[in-house]
């Protein structure tokens, strides 16, 4: 009950108690100086102002058997019978033994000896106020007025009604006509059990408070009610017969400093009606498992996450953005043989939010232990522009954090773009180019889908039907060259070495200078890499292995005169490693096969490689050094579906052509 309640409790049973006195007796004498009207008296006030309508613990056994012994004493010499003897008895032995335990006690009951436990419990049952003074009255009551009187029956019927009939209920029902209702608050759903972290609240709530409280605000409130903190609750389950909830805090008040002072159940617990919808929304607390890379939790099973969401908690005073990577459904089991359930998830870092870079940059050290974690919802970043040179390319999911990749490094340290058919490679690999050209960089594209030609087709692009091409379109204005394979080629890849030998060939007319390389320059397209360049056991002919060992030399060697290379494909198993290991950045999209899954875990981690076959379509991992993220992180692709819809492949142009 709230104080106020209480009082209100305490002044009306002590009406009707003075108002019975006043009608037996005659006067108002009995008020100070006789037995029977003092144990009542303390039976009120301790089943009103101390909190012990349901149980009573140690201190509060103290406190009950020294106030009895206390009124024990206002019994004069004459009228102490065996009765009174017997009551005294029953004091004396309640204060020392509830003293011991006090002063032995430094656990949890259910985790002291059986002795203690024992004791312990008995005295909680003997030592309540309606046990204790409800004796002492009735004694005081029969000893004052004597038997069969009307006197006796009617301070017995007063009894009877105040054990009986409930009154803290009438005066609950009376506090709440009184008082200004409060719209926001439901109820007093519980009592702060202990704190488990600095910020996070162990709670028992009332069986009979509503279900699905995860996610609502709460408020912990102190005996007069004053609100001492504010907070979130992020569990509600039942556990070994209690049911027992915790609470993420936000926010705490003057009242918090004196916590320490209060004891056990003193501080309520109130929910508010309304659901929890800031922009940052505590889930859990950093967890064992943790590490600078990873951010380990666990979350209630009714809290509804998605895989790329972004996440926050604070490394000493800073804070660090995670974003979710994994889930799993964990089970732990309890010291009494009970178990619960709850879903594991893994975090990977993406670092500290740089405002003027417009990136993340990575924090050296692990999430401080026990530190709340929260959501990021929808949150404004605070952006000031993408950086020039780089290009927009996504953003993290459920978030406005955008993602971008620097032209420059896309080019001279080679890109990969990794998906299956459908997953949107194709337009992420237009949207670069795109970029490419606004950088006014050359592109020559190696183009097996035939496809490069349609999208591209407001660049003008050049057709190269020979190597001996390149040298004029590389001169001239036209930002992109494509060669288009025809179906009676002499192979794939000895076409591509050729094609890579000519543009070699016009890049490396630059001279260089020492220490220095060259500024990017040309970016050869790979479109369906796996035909072009092959792995040596995917060959289609003898010697294609020594003609993508040709392009691989020339791409390696191209790099100091401003040549890279954009590599395309679906599978990595099929093409060659010896270029493919030479790609500092890499767009992975959803894939299946798992040797391209075993290459990319030594990018981007077990976590990262785990989650790439369940990625939903325009969704991708980035990870390298053209990233605005110095760690891998999960991307939603730009949407260029509208860019792209005036621009649709007809089938006949889909159809290879007989020559090139």
């Amino acid at each position: 009950m709230k104080v106020r309640t209480r009082l209100i409790f305490l002044l009306l049973s002590l009406a009707i108690l003075l108002i019975v006195g006043r009608s037996i007796t005659g006067s108002f004498n009995f008020v100070l100086n006789q037995f029977w009207f003092t144990s009542g008296f303390f039976l009120l006030l301790l089943l009103s102002l101390i909190d012990q309508p349901h149980f009573s613990k140690d201190a509060n056994v103290f406190v009950n058997a020294t106030t009895a012994w206390v009124s024990l004493l206002l019994v004069t010499g004459p009228l102490r019978s065996g009765v009174w003897w017997w009551f005294f008895v029953w004091a004396t032995y309640l204060i020392v033994s509830s003293y011991l335990l006090m002063w032995a006690r430094s656990r949890q009951l259910e985790q002291e000896t059986g002795l203690v436990q024992t004791v312990s419990r008995i005295n909680r049952q003997i030592g309540r106020p309606e046990a204790l003074f409800s004796a002492f009255f009735i004694w005081g009551c029969f000893l004052q007025f004597g038997a069969r009187t009307g006197a006796l029956s009617a301070l017995f019927l007063y009894w009877a009604i105040f054990m009986i009939l409930n009154l803290p209920a009438l005066s609950t029902l009376l506090d709440s006509v009184l008082s200004r209702k409060d719209s926001k608050k439901q109820k007093v759903a519980g009592v702060l059990e202990r704190l488990i972290s600095p910020r996070i609240a162990e709670v028992k709530f009332a069986f009979d408070v509503p279900t699905g409280l995860v996610g609502r605000k709460a408020e912990i409130q102190t005996r007069l009610g004053a609100t001492a903190a504010s907070g979130v609750v992020i569990d509600d389950r039942i556990v070994a017969g209690s049911r027992i909830g915790r609470l993420g805090l936000t926010a705490f008040y003057d009242s918090w400093q004196n916590i320490s002072e209060l004891s056990g159940g003193s501080l309520a617990v109130e929910i508010l009606n309304e659901q929890s919808n800031d922009t940052t929304c505590p889930v859990s607390v950093v967890d064992a498992g943790s590490d600078i890379a990873n951010l380990v939790f666990y979350v209630h099973p009714d809290i509804k996450m998605q895989e790329g969401e972004v996440l926050s908690t604070l490394t000493g005073d800073t804070e660090v953005f995670f974003q979710v990577i994994s889930a799993m459904v964990s089970q732990h089991s309890l010291p009494d043989g009970n178990s619960i359930q709850a879903v594991k998830v893994t975090a990977g870092q993406l670092g500290k939010w740089d405002v003027a870079l417009c990136r993340f940059e990575p924090i050296p050290w692990v999430a401080t232990s026990g530190q709340l974690i929260k959501r990021i919802i929808h949150s404004e970043a605070p952006v000031q522009g993408i950086p020039d040179g780089t290009r927009s390319v996504g953003r993290i999911p459920n978030s406005n954090f955008p993602v971008h990749v620097a032209i420059e490094d896309i080019v001279t340290h080679n890109t990969a773009i990794i998906g299956v058919t459908g997953s949107g490679k194709s337009f992420l690999a237009f949207h670069l180019i795109e970029a490419m050209v606004g950088h006014n960089l050359k592109i020559m594209i190696l183009d097996i889908s035939r496809e490069h030609d349609v999208y591209l087709s407001e660049f003008k692009p050049k057709p190269l039907k020979t190597p001996a091409d390149v040298g004029a379109w590389f001169e001239s204005d036209s930002p992109i060259g494509i060669h288009q394979f025809a179906i009676d080629t002499e192979g794939y890849p000895k076409v591509t070495a050729e094609f890579a030998k000519a543009a070699f060939d016009q890049v490396s007319k630059a001279k260089l200078k020492r220490g220095k390389n060259i500024p990017a320059r040309l970016c050869i397209v790979f479109e369906e890499a796996h035909s072009l360049i092959p792995e040596w056991n995917q060959v289609a002919q003898k010697g294609d292995e020594q003609q993508v060992n040709r392009t691989a030399r020339y791409i390696l060697q191209g790099r100091k005169y401003g040549m890279g290379a954009l590599i395309i494909t679906q599978r990595t198993a099929n093409v060659t490693k010896t270029i493919l290991n030479q790609c500092n950045t890499i767009f992975a999209l959803q894939s299946f096969d798992q040797t391209g899954l075993d290459f990319l875990r030594n990018y981007m981690g077990e976590q990262f490689s785990q989650a790439i076959s369940t990625l939903p379509t325009r969704h991708a991992i980035l990870v390298g050094k053209a990233s605005s993220s110095t760690r891998p992180l999960l991307m939603h692709i730009n949407d260029m579906t509208e860019h792209w819809s005036d621009k649709a492949v007809v089938d006949e142009v889909c159809e290879p052509e007989a020559d090139n």
